[in-house]
């Protein structure tokens, strides 16, 4: 598996990665167009194009990361995403394992993110790399999901985890 850095080009492959990946961990009947999925992550980048990262396998787009500053020295990642044909396989992981490299060239001191208790998957991996909890998990203000914020600290790194 090779992680790449993405750009504008790429936010339609993220996109629709993305539109799968929730539509099997949601149950959702259909998968969510690419129309529905793409201004999300176009969002997530606008401010940050250097916070994409894609995972490729065989030279296919199989997973993705994307964020955006939150403050002055906090980035927030708003996707990692990965297409359910990859589930289990290092996706996620290797995603995460190359972002505090990208953190700390763009002057990070540490990462946010959010999410949904009920991701079982997703919380285990998080805890796993070292992630920490920060505050109570809330209702997400659309839907109504519990959510939990995670902080990373790149310059602790990924050793030992």
């Amino acid at each position: 598996m090779e992680i790449i850095q993405g750009g504008s080009g790429h936010v339609d492959v993220a996109a629709l990665i993305w539109a799968h990946a929730v539509a099997v961990r949601d149950g959702y009947d259909e998968v969510p167009s690419l129309e529905e999925a793409r201004p999300g992550v176009e969002s997530a980048l606008a401010k940050e194009p250097s916070l994409l990262l894609l995972a490729l396998e065989g030279g296919q787009a199989v997973g993705f990361l994307a964020g955006g500053p939150q403050e002055t020295d906090t980035a927030y990642v708003n996707y990692v995403g990965v297409h359910p044909d990859s589930w289990g396989k290092g996706v996620g992981e290797a995603l995460l394992r190359a972002l505090p490299e990208v953190l700390i060239k763009n002057g990070y001191e540490k990462a946010e993110l959010l999410v949904y208790v009920d991701n079982a998957r997703g919380v285990r991996l998080y805890e796993r790399l070292g992630w920490i909890k920060v505050g109570d998990p809330a209702p997400h203000p659309r839907n109504g999901r519990v959510e939990q914020r995670y902080a990373f600290l790149p310059e602790r790194g990924l050793e030992g985890v």
